[in-house]
């Protein structure tokens, strides 16, 4: 693969690849899908797009993508019944004469839905229309874009490579799922941890997933590491994250637990409590796993902000603006137009949002919707950036920093981020107070 191939095979795996516990394969032509009980690597993946066999996965916690199974019925029937259009959602043919996949990508009040909050929604619509919806977190679903998987849609009808299906299906707009009549929803949530833990416990889990418990009387607070880096890392569904972390303690305990050997059971028993609990909470507050942070949140480059910082003039108020807008809008770059809810901009900019919205318009940065978007309080804006190598992203611990300054520390040293604002037109004295504003310890970049 070329680097293009590269990123576009990652862009991939991301959106529709559940690599945990186990996943599926089957001979093109063939009836029946056997199991493989190991994570699913790199190799089947790239088979299932070359068209050589097919691959079935299963869902994640956070799903990038909802697919209805629908077989020897009128599948635009089934898409006009749900209020899906060419807009936002590809039909695709299956294997089978009959058989079809509608494909699309899907937000619950604007944010992303878990696996179990998006088959809550949809599942009684499946079910009185005598469909499936995918994924699920204990059933395989045949990945999209592989052998004779064409698109139906007479847009779609001359797409013939995986990658050109991609880029398209990443135009989709996201279906909202609020606005569904069919919901009917019940949450149980716990409140026995902390919102957020350190920002060490991360690379801890990962440490301790990978060797085992380091010492005696830590495996309650090692489960919970772990099972934090595997919520966080895989964005595995919970069922899957309590059986990975088992099969851990049971095998790297180390000798460091007497629980495991006495009382395995109540060992389980915890496992369980610990993941009901963070995934309860997290689902709460919004604190995603890392890759569908960078994907609702998004992300952005060093060499944006420093493209930004000479847009603004060293302005901090507008660099932190221009930088919230490049950085929502990345991972969103392929679609015509972005919404932007009033929300987001107010958050960005509490008072001088429509400014800043005017003068990047004035420099052909954005173009601005003259409509409201019905129930949303959005606009939409066609954007023209020129967009760097997504791998380039600034990242720690695989995941995008919220703010500009946490963002700008991650790849700048002050001397660096001061000389930057120097040759934006800032004057020395204020370059020097912009560093101090983010780098020592000043909380937010005023507004």
């Amino acid at each position: 693969m070329d680097l293009n191939q590269e990123r576009e095979y990652r862009e991939y795996t991301n959106t529709f690849i559940q690599r945990f516990p186990r996943y599926a394969v089957k001979q093109i032509g063939k009836g029946t899908w056997r199991t493989k009980n190991k994570p699913l690597s790199d190799i089947p993946v790239k088979a299932h797009l070359n068209g050589q066999y097919y691959v079935g996965v299963l869902g994640k916690w956070y799903p990038g993508f909802a697919i209805f199974d629908i077989d020897e019925k009128d599948p635009e029937e089934i898409r006009e019944k749900l209020g899906l259009d060419i807009q936002n959602s590809m039909l695709l043919r299956s294997e089978s004469k009959d058989s079809y996949h509608l494909l699309f990508r899907s937000s619950y009040k604007q944010k992303p839905p878990t696996i179990r909050l998006l088959n809550q929604i949809l599942k009684p619509f499946a079910n009185e229309n005598g469909i499936e919806i995918y994924p699920q977190a204990n059933r395989v679903i045949r990945l999209p874009f592989g052998h004779k998987q064409d698109c139906i849609d007479i847009d779609y009808l001359h797409l013939e490579k995986w990658e050109d299906k991609l880029y398209w299906f990443n135009k989709l707009d996201e279906f909202e799922l609020k606005n569904f009549p069919l919901q009917q929803l019940q949450f149980e949530f716990s409140d026995d941890i902390s919102l957020k833990p350190s920002g060490s416990t991360f690379s801890e889990g990962r440490f301790l997933y990978e060797n085992g418990l380091t010492g005696p009387h830590s495996r309650h607070d090692s489960q919970f590491k772990v099972l934090y880096y595997l919520y966080m890392n895989n964005n595995v569904p919970p069922e899957t994250a309590i059986g990975l972390t088992w099969c851990w303690i049971k095998s790297k305990h180390n000798g460091h637990s007497k629980d495991i050997i006495t009382a395995p059971g109540s060992v389980k028993k915890a496992i369980e409590r610990q993941a009901i609990s963070i995934y309860s909470k997290y689902e709460r507050i919004y604190h995603f796993p890392n890759e569908i942070n960078n994907r609702h949140y998004g992300y952005i480059t060093k060499a944006d902000i420093q493209d930004i910082v000479m847009i603004s003039k060293a302005s901090l108020p507008k660099t932190k603006f221009i930088f919230n807008l490049v950085k929502y809008c990345y991972p969103r770059r392929f679609r015509t137009f972005i919404d932007l809810h009033s929300d987001n901009l107010k958050g960005w900019s509490k008072k001088g949002y429509l400014n800043y919205l005017d003068e990047l318009q004035g420099y052909g940065i954005i173009k601005r919707s003259d409509s409201y978007k019905v129930d949303a309080f959005s606009k939409s804006i066609k954007i023209y950036w020129k967009w760097k190598d997504t791998s380039q992203a600034i990242l720690v611990d695989n995941r995008a920093p919220e703010e500009l300054a946490d963002t700008v520390r991650a790849c700048y040293e002050p001397e660096e981020f001061r000389e930057l604002l120097i040759r934006a037109g800032s004057e020395r004295t204020n370059a020097i107070k912009g560093v101090k504003a983010i780098f020592e310890g000043v909380k937010k970049v005023p507004t």
